[in-house]
């Protein structure tokens, strides 16, 4: 079996798939900062403060998000400028290859995590005994059945044991795996997609970009400037309702 062919551009599926993450699981600035890297490869954190407007320790608190989960890389360079003074400057980048791995990771630790509640919730004590207040399962209940008296009993004192309605699953405890399956569809089909994509060196760890936006503009606002405006006036309403499973461990 040949490999597969080295692609030395971005293919539009893994850009969704980075999209699709940020947006369905983080908060706005997040999907504001990191479309700036799915736009530019490689992005000096000046560059990104120009065209945020954001304050450098915001932006830093949202990327430092998005690193500590992986789904973007930090290098450090030094420049020299005429006067021959140096200054280290941070770029940013995604690592398309990581990023892939984290999501099918996270989302595998979500599912189990999610099958280990429902677990737990089916096999939750339902019976107590109201002496000595021992707890059964419903697994147990055919050795608690008493068939001279048609009762269940406890099997330590003989009680007669009532159900226990506060251990009781929740309505909606043993469909939460089909609903998190359901809901998480759209991101899996694009991992599917992924699959056999091999990316060249130099998409991996991309050379730092020149933004023309910042070199060409004529005074007028960036796209970016202006959502930047509208989030620290909190005028915009997010157009994604964010899932409740989190794949961030910081949420």
């Amino acid at each position: 079996m040949t490999d597969p062919e080295v692609v030395t551009e971005i293919p539009a599926v893994l850009k969704r798939l980075a999209k699709y993450v940020v947006r369905g699981f983080y908060g706005l600035e997040h999907a504001l900062a990191l479309d700036i890297l799915i736009r530019n490869p490689c992005v000096k954190e000046e560059d990104m403060l120009e065209l945020l407007k954001f304050d450098r320790k915001q932006l830093r608190a949202v990327l430092n998000t998005l690193k500590l989960d992986k789904f973007i890389k930090c290098r450090m360079r030094v420049e020299t400028a005429s006067d021959g003074k140096t200054t280290r400057h941070n770029f940013y980048f995604i690592n398309y290859r990581l990023l892939v791995n984290v999501v099918k990771y996270k989302l595998d630790h979500m599912r189990r995590r999610i099958e280990t509640d429902e677990r737990d919730s089916t096999n939750r004590a339902s019976f107590k005994c109201p002496n000595c207040c021992s707890t059964f399962t419903d697994l147990e209940a055919n050795q608690l059945f008493d068939p001279m008296t048609g009762t269940f009993r406890c099997t330590f004192c003989q009680t007669e044991v009532e159900e226990d309605e506060s251990a009781m699953p929740k309505k909606d405890a043993r469909t939460l795996v089909a609903r998190f399956n359901e809901q998480i569809k759209p991101l899996y089909d694009l991992l599917r997609e992924t699959e056999d994509i091999n990316l060249a060196y130099e998409i991996l760890e991309p050379e730092p970009t020149e933004i023309p936006s910042l070199r060409q503009r004529s005074g007028s606002e960036t796209c970016y400037q202006q959502l930047a405006t509208l989030v620290h006036s909190h005028v915009f309403v997010a157009s994604n309702v964010h899932n409740p499973l989190t794949i961030s461990g910081h949420h």
